[in-house]
């Protein structure tokens, strides 16, 4: 077990904890370790290095609270008024030190930079971006989807293809192409759940919830509509406009795409909301093309729109599922699907 976690934390310094989310070390001056964060000899703590004052390497703290010589700071790490990273000691000395986020996924821009905050869309520019060492990119909200919300051609889904970064066809014309910006949580991996009286495919996310496990649950959908690209562009915007597990937008800008509330579910002594993503497939036909249930007190809305982006993606790439969020064990309460 020790050697894995060494293997990872050489490789990205970016490992899960208990709470299994994501740990990010940032160096003195800004940029993010692409190795463990550690002594490497000398003594004090530093490592290799992207973004930043543009060096190779740069300091970085061990433990939040820590300098980079290992000593307990007694003031904050911060900049001081200058171009790095520091905090005083009791003594009144002073050293460098990094700050450390915890990330619940780790995403990636179109050129594979770790993005330090989330993959959202930019309205103004009509693409998904995020911020990195590097400056603003592109990046994908989802396996499978363009910077612009296009799906990847059935045939040619998301890869390198015998190049440095991630790209996918968008269309029969092998001069369509796009990237398609990698996540870490890409493919969900699904296992067959089994206890005395059901089973059911589940995936167990990589985020922490009042110390329970984050649960997916798929259900297969039946009676599905196939729809445009174009339709699953406009979802998955629509999808990045959620701002909370209790606020989805409205139709009012995109009027043949709308999220309908179901009768809710209760299972177990918990509420559970039942939403489907509709688009207009005609003028007079309307059909879902993701459905999400989820517990009321879920509150960490990154985690719904994976859900929905999730059954979006099965949707259009077949077959389609139904995705049940729960905590700690499967929700096996259903509505008839």
């Amino acid at each position: 077990m020790l050697s894995i976690l060494g293997a990872v934390l050489l490789f990205f310094s970016v490992f899960p904890f208990t709470t299994s989310s994501f740990v990010v070390h940032y160096t003195s001056s800004g940029g993010i370790c692409q190795n463990a964060c550690g002594y490497h000899g000398y003594d004090y703590t530093w490592c290799q290095q992207k973004g930043g004052s543009g060096k190779a390497w740069d300091y970085c703290s061990l433990e939040e609270g820590l300098g980079a010589s290992g000593k307990a700071c007694a003031t904050s790490c911060t900049y001081w008024g200058s171009s790095y990273h520091s905090c005083y000691f009791e003594d009144g000395k002073w050293h460098y030190c990094g700050l450390i986020a915890q990330r619940e996924y780790l995403a990636y821009s179109e050129d594979n930079y770790m993005c330090i905050d989330n993959c959202r869309l930019d309205a103004t520019v009509g693409y998904f971006q995020c911020n990195t060492v590097l400056g603003s990119q592109r990046c994908s909200p989802f396996h499978d989807i363009t910077p612009t919300g296009f799906p990847c051609h059935s045939n040619y889904r998301c890869a390198k293809y015998g190049h440095s970064v991630y790209r996918c066809h968008t269309e029969d014309n092998e001069n369509k192409w796009d990237h398609c910006g990698r996540k870490s949580l890409d493919p969900c991996v699904w296992i067959l759940f089994e206890n005395s009286t059901s089973q059911a495919d589940i995936c167990t996310l990589p985020y922490s919830q009042k110390k329970d496990k984050i649960i997916f649950r798929r259900e297969s959908r039946n009676e599905i509509v196939p729809f445009a690209k174009e339709d699953f562009r406009m979802a998955a915007h629509f999808i990045d406009g959620i701002s909370s597990t209790t606020s989805f937008p409205d139709t009012v800008d995109l009027a043949h795409v709308r999220f309908y509330k179901q009768e809710n579910i209760f299972c177990k002594g918990l509420n559970y909301t039942n939403m489907e993503l509709w688009v207009d497939i005609s003028n007079r036909a309307s059909a879902p093309i993701a459905h999400v249930i989820f517990p009321d007190i879920l509150d960490a809305v990154e985690v719904l729109r994976l859900a929905f982006y999730t059954s979006l993606h099965s949707t259009f790439y077949q077959p389609a599922y139904t995705i049940t969020v729960s905590f700690g064990e499967p929700m096996l309460c259903s509505p008839d699907l």
